[in-house]
Formats: C-alpha cells, sequence, structure tokens
C-alpha cells in the first residue's frame, strides 16, 4: 500500500477527466511518479501514521538481513555474534521476523478497513474476483521483473571467489521454480529450490489476502458477535497450531541465527519448512483483521477510549510487546533450544504478544489516541519510504546476494562495521527500490487506477465525490515485504 493512494492530478482535483490515452501514457513518467511517491495525500480515515510503522519496520527488517548475510559469511571472528546474540538489547535485530509480522498485521488491516468501507458504501455487494484479479495485475509485473533477473543476468552482474556457487546456485533456483513464485505457492511447493529467500512472504500474505473475505462478509453481515466468535476461534487455532507443530516436531522456538546454519537461507531445514508456512504465520493477520473491524466500528460510531482505559491499555500492550521481542534472548543464553515445551509456548505465544501490542498501536493511532506517537509516525518523511517497502522488499534480497557473494576478504565484526554495513545495505536497497518503482511498479499502479476508472460508478458534479479506495486491490506489504 501507499497508504492514502498516490496523489491525484489538478485536472483531477478540479473535477476535469483525463483523457484515457493521456492518462496511459503518463502512467510512464518518471518525473509524474516520482511527484507522487513523495507527494502528501487526504488522511480522511486517519491512516498517515501507517507510514512512519511501515516505514521504521522495513529499517529494521533490512538491518536484521544484512546481519543475517554477514553472519553467514566469511569472519574472521565468528564468535562475536555468539557473544552478541546473549545480550538482551539485540534481540530485536535477532527477532526481526516479527517486525515481519507487523507487516502482516498491517496487511490485514488495511484489507479489512478499506473492505469494511465498500461493504457499507455498496450495500454488501462487492465483486470479490475483480478484487484478486487487481491485486494480482498489481504486484506481478514488479515482482516478475525481479525474479526473471535472478534467472538471467545475475551471474553476469559481478564477480569473486565466492560468486560462481551462491550465484549459479541462485540462477538455478529461480530457473527452476520461478513459476511458483508466480502463482503464490511457493512457501508449500518446490521449498527445495525456493527463488528468493524472501519469496515466502507474498506467497503468505497473498494466501492469506484470498481467504480474508470468508470472514470479513460475515462479520460485516452479522453484526460483532460473529465478528468476536470467527476471529475469536480461528486466532485461537492459530495460536495452537504453531505449539502443536513445535512441540511434536521438536523445532526451534523461532529462526535462530546461528553462523554454521545461515550461510545459505534456502538450505536451512527451519527456514525452508518451518518459517513461511501460512498456517504458522496467521496470527498476525488475523489481528490485523480485528484491529481493521475495531477501527471501522469506532470510527462509524465516533467512540473514545477513557484515560484510565488508555493507559492501561499502553502499559499491557507495551509489556507484551517487549516480553515477545526480548525474551528470545533466553534461547540464546542459559535455556538453549533443548527444552521442547518451553520452545512451543514461545512458538505459540510470542507472535500473539507481538500482535496484540502492535494491534493496538495501530488501533490508538488510527482513532486519535496516539497524539504524539501519531504526529511522529505521520511525519512526511517517512511518506516516500513507505511507498517503497514493496520494492525494497523486492530489490533487498539482491542486494544481500550480490554483497555477500561478491565480498574477496573476511569480514572482522564489530559494532560500528556491522552498523555502517547495515546502512549501506539500506541505502543501497532503497536506491534500488526507487528505480524499480518507476520502471514497474509505479506505471502499473497508474495503469490499474485507469482500469479501475471503467469499473466505477459514474457522478455527476453536483453529487458526493466517492472516496478514494485504489489501494483496495493491492496488498504490498509489504504490501511486501520481507524478511522478508
Amino acid at each position: 500500500y501507499g497508504v492514502g493512494g498516490s496523489g491525484e492530478s489538478k485536472s483531477e482535483c478540479a473535477g476535469e477527466k483525463t483523457p484515457t490515452g493521456v492518462a496511459i501514457v503518463r502512467s510512464f513518467s518518471a518525473v509524474d511518479n516520482l511527484r507522487k511517491l513523495v507527494q502528501l495525500s487526504k488522511d480522511d480515515h486517519g491512516l498517515g501514521c501507517i507510514n512512519g510503522i511501515k516505514a521504521l519496520s522495513m529499517l529494521f527488517i533490512l538491518g536484521g538481513h544484512a546481519l543475517v548475510f554477514m553472519a553467514g559469511g566469511p569472519l574472521l571472528n565468528p564468535g562475536f555474534f555468539h557473544d552478541q546474540s546473549q545480550l538482551l538489547q539485540n534481540a530485536f535485530l535477532l527477532n526481526s521476523p516479527l517486525l515481519v509480522d507487523t507487516f502482516l498485521l498491517l496487511s490485514g488491516f488495511l484489507f479489512a478497513r478499506l473492505l469494511l468501507l465498500e461493504l457499507d458504501k455498496r450495500h454488501g455487494r462487492l465483486n470479490f474476483g475483480l478484487l484478486y484479479v487487481f491485486r494480482y495485475i498489481r504486484l506481478t509485473p514488479a515482482y516478475l521483473a525481479v525474479i526473471a533477473l535472478y534467472a538471467t543476468w545475475l551471474p553476469r552482474l559481478g564477480e569473486g571467489p565466492l560468486w560462481k556457487g551462491r550465484i549459479e546456485l541462485e540462477q538455478k533456483r529461480c530457473q527452476q521454480s520461478w513459476w511458483l513464485n508466480v502463482l503464490y505457492v511457493n512457501n508449500y511447493f518446490g521449498t527445495d529450490s525456493v527463488c528468493m529467500f524472501q519469496s515466502w512472504y507474498l506467497a503468505t500474505d497473498t494466501q492469506l489476502f484470498v481467504l480474508a473475505p470468508l470472514l470479513l462478509y460475515p462479520m460485516w453481515r452479522y453484526g460483532h458477535r460473529v465478528a468476536l466468535f470467527l476471529l475469536g476461534s480461528v486466532t485461537g487455532i492459530s495460536i495452537l497450531v504453531p505449539f502443536y507443530v513445535t512441540y511434536t516436531k521438536r523445532l526451534d522456538p523461532t529462526f535462530m541465527v546461528y553462523t554454521d546454519e545461515v550461510s545459505d537461507l534456502q538450505a536451512n531445514d527451519y527456514f525452508v519448512n518451518v518459517y513461511g508456512k501460512t498456517h504458522l504465520r496467521a496470527t498476525a493477520y488475523l489481528f490485523g483483521l480485528l484491529v481493521g473491524y475495531l477501527v471501522h466500528w469506532m470510527q462509524l460510531k465516533n467512540i473514545r477510549i477513557g484515560r484510565r482505559k488508555l493507559a492501561l491499555c499502553w502499559i499491557v500492550s507495551t509489556m507484551c510487546g517487549c516480553s515477545a521481542m526480548f525474551s528470545l534472548t533466553a534461547f540464546y543464553t542459559r535455556l538453549g533450544t533443548g527444552n521442547y515445551l518451553y520452545n512451543a509456548l514461545y512458538a505459540s505465544l510470542h507472535r500473539f504478544g507481538w500482535s496484540l501490542s502492535n494491534g493496538w498501536l495501530v488501533l490508538a493511532c488510527v482513532t486519535g489516541h496516539g497524539r504524539t506517537l501519531k504526529r511522529f509516525l505521520s511525519w512526511r518523511a517517512f511518506v516516500p519510504l513507505s511507498r517503497l517497502t514493496y520494492c525494497a522488499y523486492l530489490t533487498n534480497g539482491l542486494v544481500e546476494l550480490y554483497l555477500s557473494a561478491s565480498r574477496r576478504t573476511p569480514l572482522y565484526a564489530s559494532i560500528p562495521t556491522l552498523t555502517a554495513e547495515c546502512i549501506s545495505h539500506m541505502i543501497l536497497t532503497f536506491l534500488l527500490a526507487l528505480l524499480l518503482c518507476l520502471m514497474f511498479e509505479s506505471p502499473i499502479h497508474g495503469l490499474e487506477k485507469v482500469l479501475l476508472s471503467r469499473f466505477r460508478p459514474t457522478h455527476t458534479s453536483t453529487g458526493p465525490r466517492e472516496p478514494e479506495t485504489n489501494s483496495l486491490s493491492t496488498n504490498n506489504t509489504h504490501s511486501t515485504s520481507e524478511e522478508a
């Protein structure tokens, strides 16, 4: 999502309709698309603060990816990562999968919020098939362009002592399984030859997107009791499933970063067979649906939360979020990962706690209970970064793969060195994301708006203007992103 849309031209705001041919040509204008990327949009539904949450989450995710690839690469002092992993303050870098859950939660929230608005406006008559088609059209071209680069020109982009082995293996994987990525089922099929390590996220998010209307429509149609029963039951199942799988299969509590196990993520058994499975990652998305429903109801009824309840919610949500994030350190220290009951409890409850914390953050900010925090998260500087998160998700794997495969000397790990490396990886990722956005995502978004205008009912100049809901047909996390 580019939350709130990508902005409108002056002629559109004045009520003048741009001719279809001109609109199609202007969809490919780099100048226009760059202007839209940094342009502020109307915040009719309080969604401006989502920009900050997306941007900050993506920055931390990119930092976590950089550290994983450096930990799995040649090191002069491999013991450094082992020592640092036992320090409480580093848990937010080791536990970056939870930040990916933030994107799943935002994805569910935005879809629920916008779909419920559309259902209200159209009295329940909505073409869900068309919704799926436009989402596919929006996400796939840029995704396919990056996959094509992996499968064709990737080996020609650089060189180094590690280059041939790593890059040719990645190329082979994409040549074998690219079609599974495009069908968004690569998190369940072809897992022995995964193309793009972060691609599991799009598959998971898409599958949840397809299933979400099965919950949202009955919630809208039958009211609060059905909504709470449906979401409560499904969320409870989503918590129990990871517990059962982790305990019976004697798994780690989550994806653990050990230097001897992350040199090739696609060969890591936990990452391939557990990490990206939709049935094990659904909790955050379901919380997003719940928050979207609650926000819709609160804004519809103009409900405000009292000061005492507000303070209590902030305290509980902060404790839940910090416990979910930082308790991971215990599994790197004295507890280890040998107690499978503890592993199962953490696997099932840490996403619940994190989703509860993030869900409250979203609800409070969108409904105007965040005050200073909402103003910070709605800061204009976050807008372009937020709109680039999907393309950053797609390009980050290329950045990490290139820098790790072209390394010619072992890295001496230290806090200053790793900090500088992470910042450089973030900058490179967003520069490539900008290029991909201008070449593929923004033009496709422009064409999508042209197509959508053919399906929207026309209004007279004196009638009410239809609220902008163009991001309803998208879900880029990322939409995107990642581990993605």
